[in-house]
């Protein structure tokens, strides 16, 4: 029987530690990231709406009123399951009575359009941690225990600016400076700000191509501290009144109470008034947006890493 000395196995075993301690480490060589996607969006405003009367949240989801959005930022890793991140956005957003399945809002017949540009920065949490290399390499035979996916929660802080706009004759406006509801006249109400912040959140997987490439997808939530995202929040103002101080008078009464179909009638259960003081929005909740989005991220490789120590 062949005995192994104990200089042998000591030697073994430094070895197996140092090759184990690299593979853990391995991770710190692909700390930074570039990423960019491409995708679409939707507001869960006061316009537009589901098939069904109004709804909250998801079940008021207007697929019709999709637009497009491209992002990219840069990733950092701290920890093998753990990144920040920082992110620019720009995209497309839409909304309109039109397409609502509630008689009111149809009948109330606003609509909008706005770009945002989103600044975040946000942190990951992987929950299936990115597997950055082969768990074996045998001369001849490379073989891999992991799938090349990976999957992560991530949540933080933002902010961003938009522009809502309408279209009076065929030509669009800027409505904020309107003050669709009074804003300009009424001494309670005061001009929204077109810069706002945000609350992001969602969920992201990654494919990994190779070492450096990779696919991805996300899904991404905004909470705002906005109502105004659709230039909608509470009632309406006096057409006359807003038109009165306008710079174009009848694009502002226009915008002030585009409704259209159903004359009030108090015998009628299904009538609508538009008014001067009657509701025009819901200002006890603030709007969301969200997008959806495929792209592609790079690793850059470090050629420094922290090396175990014997």
């Amino acid at each position: 029987m062949r005995i192994v000395s104990k200089p042998t196995t000591l030697l073994v075993s430094a070895l197996l530690l140092f090759a184990l301690s690299s593979d853990a480490q391995r991770w710190k060589k692909y700390r930074h990231e570039l990423w960019f996607g491409v995708g679409a969006t939707n507001v869960l405003g006061e316009l537009g709406g589901g098939s069904e009367e109004a709804s909250d949240l998801f079940l008021d989801f207007d697929y019709q009123s999709s637009r497009y959005c491209v992002s990219g930022g840069y990733r950092y890793k701290l920890a093998e399951a753990f990144s920040v991140r920082g992110g620019l956005m720009y995209g497309q957003f839409t909304g309109s009575d039109e397409f609502s399945g509630d008689i009111s809002r149809r009948h109330r017949n606003l609509s909008f359009r706005t770009p945002i540009i989103e600044l975040t920065a946000v942190g990951e949490v992987y929950f299936i941690r990115e597997k950055l290399s082969n768990r074996y390499r045998v001369r001849g035979i490379k073989g891999s225990l992991s799938s090349g996916l990976s999957a992560y929660l991530f949540g933080g802080i933002g902010g961003f600016w938009f522009n809502p706009k309408g279209q009076f004759n065929g030509s669009w406006h800027a409505l904020q400076p309107i003050g669709t509801e009074g804003q300009n006249v009424d001494p309670d109400k005061s001009p929204y700000s077109r810069i706002s912040m945000a609350i992001p959140m969602g969920i992201g997987a990654k494919y990994k191509i190779n070492q450096n490439w990779a696919i991805t997808l996300e899904y991404n939530f905004r909470f705002t501290l906005t109502d105004y995202l659709d230039d909608v929040s509470t009632d309406y103002a006096d057409p006359d009144l807003v038109a009165a101080n306008a710079s174009d008078p009848d694009v502002a009464r226009y915008f002030v109470d585009p409704s259209v179909g159903l004359d009030f009638d108090a015998d009628n259960p299904k009538a609508i008034s538009t008014a001067p003081g009657v509701q025009r929005g819901d200002p006890t909740t603030n709007d969301t947006y969200m997008f959806a989005t495929i792209g592609v991220s790079y690793k850059f490789i470090s050629r420094k890493i922290n090396r175990p120590k014997f």
